[in-house]
């Protein structure tokens, strides 16, 4: 057999012996001399490769840029995956700072300037800005849907840049302040997720009742928090993915839904696209909620509470947002 086939066929394993990517061409010529070993290699763009077996995803990429062009700052999309956001997509571009212009390039973003030093910090090495200017670049280059989801992601992982953004939005300043003020105000560091984000967001737009993250109910021995609800109105909005929050452990996430349901309450489970569900009839915000959230997720669940049972807790059963 070819002793070339033979190298194209090691298992996975013997990779680890190779070092990882980004590496640009001199530094994979000095680190992997043996030019058949440097086949196990492919391009993530001219002059810069990574391990066959390296996902090809954002976070490579940015590593990638930053290692092409040390002097600048990764930002927008690029920072906020480093910073933990989990709803960045997955065909987003890697983007980064840079002091002086250069020649665009497919597949990357380029912005030019300098950055004021308290903007910029790093993270395994690597120039970046930190979440509270990252905040201020999503707000001015994303939707505002995205953006707001984005900075509520970015707060779920950095515990102080609630607090940072109450101070940045009192003290508004520079370009693109107001789209940033904007943003900054609508997030809500307590959803739990970029699709429960997203619903609230939906139902605000549409004026459907009064949706907040952090509210808790007593179901029985337990208290549950749930992602996102109206308590005045007995309505509350699951995502796919995302149950009831009890204090108690093994706890199943449907029990609560049918227990919230026979409270009293419309439990609405919002799900990805699918075949279009029936009308509902227009009463009460549960209703128009459901009708709201069904016209952008047509597969979500909705279970009405019984209209000729009456409520297990007709005195509300819920004890307020948690702060």
């Amino acid at each position: 057999m070819d002793p070339s086939t033979l190298d194209r066929t090691r298992p996975t394993a013997d990779l680890a012996g190779l070092p990882p990517g980004p590496l640009t061409t001199a530094e994979l010529a000095a680190a992997v001399p043996d030019a058949r070993a440097r086949r196990r290699y492919e391009r993530i763009w001219h002059g810069v490769y990574r391990r066959e077996d390296q996902p090809d995803d954002l976070r490579l990429r940015s590593v990638a840029l930053a290692r092409t062009w040390p002097e600048g700052v990764l930002r927008g999309r690029s920072a906020a995956l480093l910073w933990g956001d989990d709803s960045v997509p997955a065909d987003a571009l890697p983007e980064i700072w840079l002091p002086s212009t250069r020649r665009s390039r497919p597949g990357r973003v380029y912005r030019y300037g300098s950055l004021p030093p308290a903007a910029v910090t790093e993270i395994d090495g690597l120039r970046v800005t930190t979440p509270l200017r990252t905040c201020r670049d999503l707000a001015g280059d994303l939707g505002f849907e995205e953006a707001v989801v984005s900075v509520e992601r970015l707060c779920a992982m950095v515990p102080e840049l609630p607090g940072q953004l109450v101070g940045a939005v009192e003290h508004p300043a520079g370009r693109g302040a107001r789209d940033f003020a904007a943003v900054a105000r609508a997030a809500d560091p307590r959803s739990g997720s970029a699709l429960s984000t997203r619903a609230r967001l939906e139902l605000r737009a549409a004026g459907v009742g009064d949706f907040g993250h952090g509210h808790a109910v007593r179901l029985g021995h337990f208290t549950v928090e749930l992602p996102l609800a109206d308590p005045g109105a007995r309505c509350v909005v699951f995502s796919s993915g995302n149950g009831a929050a009890p204090s108690g452990p093994g706890r199943d996430a449907e029990r609560y839904r049918e227990q919230l349901s026979h409270a009293g309450w419309t439990v609405i489970v919002v799900r990805g696209p699918a075949a279009v569900a029936p009308a509902v009839r227009d009463h009460g915000v549960g209703y128009r909620a459901a009708a709201v959230l069904r016209a952008r997720w047509p597969s979500s669940e909705v279970s009405y509470p019984p209209a000729d049972d009456p409520a297990a807790d007709p005195h509300g059963m819920w004890s307020g947002p948690r702060r």
